[in-house]
């Protein structure tokens, strides 16, 4: 019998998050192989995601396991470094934009690293389902920008799908 551990399962890295769904900042894990970054971990094909170790928004207790749909995940916030977040030299070469995502719950506004030449609107129809956006700020619905109940992110990842739209701050002009 050959001990090579081909049978063996992927080791895994413990990525602490919070998620906004819609029953507000859920706490907990995603247990990511150490072989992909975590973009690819929440790849598209996937409607459930695996969360563990989870509190919910007023819980106490910790929940050993939650099957996320991922349709109720609106924003991902991950505390890993920046280099596993997205597999190093998958973009290219790109340039800062300033963009804001409209949430039901409210907005998220950052920079989102954009192809060079490439309009964010063009950029958008290209991205399967998730936007990785950095330097950001959440603001709840109905909050003032000056609210202590702003956040601030310093990575989030956006799922499209539970988002109102868009809106790009630093626009070029009438054809982005």
């Amino acid at each position: 019998m050959s001990s090579s551990g081909a049978g063996a399962p992927p080791s895994l890295l413990p990525v602490r998050a919070q998620v906004l769904t819609p029953l507000g900042w859920l706490q907990g894990t995603f247990n990511v192989p150490r072989n992909q970054s975590l973009m690819d971990f929440l790849s598209p094909g996937v409607q459930v995601l695996k969360f563990t170790r989870v509190r919910l928004p007023r819980g106490t207790e910790t929940i050993p396991f939650v099957g996320l749909r991922r349709e109720s995940v609106h924003l991902i916030e991950p505390s890993i470094e920046e280099d596993l977040i997205e597999t190093p030299g998958s973009m290219g070469r790109t340039t800062p934009r300033s963009v804001g995502c409209l949430l039901p719950a409210g907005e998220v506004r950052g920079t989102l690293e954009v192809l060079v030449n490439v309009r964010v609107s063009d950029y958008l129809r290209q991205q399967a389902n998730l936007l990785v956006l950095r330097n950001c700020t959440f603001t709840p619905e109905g909050a003032a920008s000056g609210s202590s109940d702003v956040r601030r992110l310093r990575t989030v990842l956006v799922n499209l799908a539970a988002s109102v739209g868009v809106a790009e701050w630093d626009a070029p002009g009438p054809n982005a």
